[in-house]
């Protein structure tokens, strides 16, 4: 039998990440479907429980989720869980798994349960008081720090201050909108961070990311990737990372400072062209290869 298998996002065309999986997943014989969630439908009561796109309903063995959304309503976001979960209920294997790609968007929870876990993350604060952000700054003498936003990802958003009286007025805006401020200490990286691109228990490719001209290492921020091969130890600490977060693959972006790593974000859907590019690894037919092991076990 033919496995039934979708590349899962929230734009009404694929974007280029989603297709290059597709297209890896095709070469491996399977049917493919790509699954806008802004296009489903779900009926649940009375005899009915289906997920539906029109008028097809939807019946799949497993699903490569790469997207929730990054701005989206409370309500939007609840409603894009309820389709995924309906899909685990019916016994769908997704990758990652619902339940760890939620926590992931967390920037705040995933460096406490990174933390937990032994492994190295900047001092970092959060609060929906205004008086112990502010406090904490000053006890704190951070002479350089990155106000960040709880979710999003490509280093949108993100802003280096200096001063914690530039952010309590910033601070003070985002609170009155409702939107908790994260703050993290400035780490000093010498103008490069890593990214390190994890499947299963291996590091399948990894990249210096070097700033162009701005303090963000991100590749959607203009940086430029380089192929790198990691030390043992900085690769044990990403799959580590991606452990602990219980997600099947993920990007790992960890900072050096001063002869120690630190780890930054684990992000559970990481665009993968950039670091293609630097390295020639076949990212999707890597990712297709690890979902379908998974899938038939």
């Amino acid at each position: 039998m033919v496995l039934r298998v979708a590349v899962i996002n929230v734009y009404p065309v694929p974007p280029k990440s989603s297709r290059l999986i597709i297209r890896a997943l095709k070469d491996k014989g399977v049917e493919v479907k790509y699954l806008p969630l802004q296009f489903i439908g779900l009926s649940v009561g009375e005899g009915s429980f289906s997920l539906q796109i029109g008028d097809k309903e939807i019946e799949l063995d497993g699903g490569i989720v790469r997207g929730l959304g990054m701005i989206s309503t409370i309500g939007q976001f609840y409603m894009r869980i309820a389709f995924l979960r309906f899909l685990e209920l019916k016994g769908t294997y997704l990758m990652n798994p619902l339940d760890f790609l939620i926590i992931s968007r967390n920037k705040l929870e995933t460096l406490v349960r990174l933390y937990h876990k032994g492994i190295p993350v900047p001092f970092t604060f959060s609060s929906e008081n205004i008086k112990y952000l502010y406090t904490v700054l000053r006890e704190k003498g951070l002479k350089e720090f990155v106000l960040k936003p709880i979710t999003g990802s490509r280093g949108y958003g993100t802003t280096l201050l200096k001063d914690p009286d530039v952010f309590y007025q910033i601070a003070s805006l985002l609170l009155q909108n409702n939107i908790p401020p994260l703050v993290q200490r400035f780490v000093h990286i010498p103008q490069r961070d890593i990214r390190a691109f994890v499947i299963g228990d291996r590091v399948v490719a990894s990249m210096y990311r070097y700033s162009n001209g701005c303090w963000k290492t991100n590749i959607a921020q203009g940086a430029i990737g380089v192929k790198t091969s990691l030390e043992p130890e900085v690769e044990e600490l990403a799959i580590r990372s991606m452990q602990a977060m219980n997600l099947e693959y993920a990007g790992v972006d960890i900072a050096e400072e001063n002869g120690r790593f630190y780890v930054l974000e684990v992000n559970s859907s990481p665009d993968f062209e950039g670091l293609m590019k630097a390295t020639g690894i076949d990212i999707p037919r890597l990712l297709a290869e690890h979902f379908l092991m998974k899938l038939k076990k």
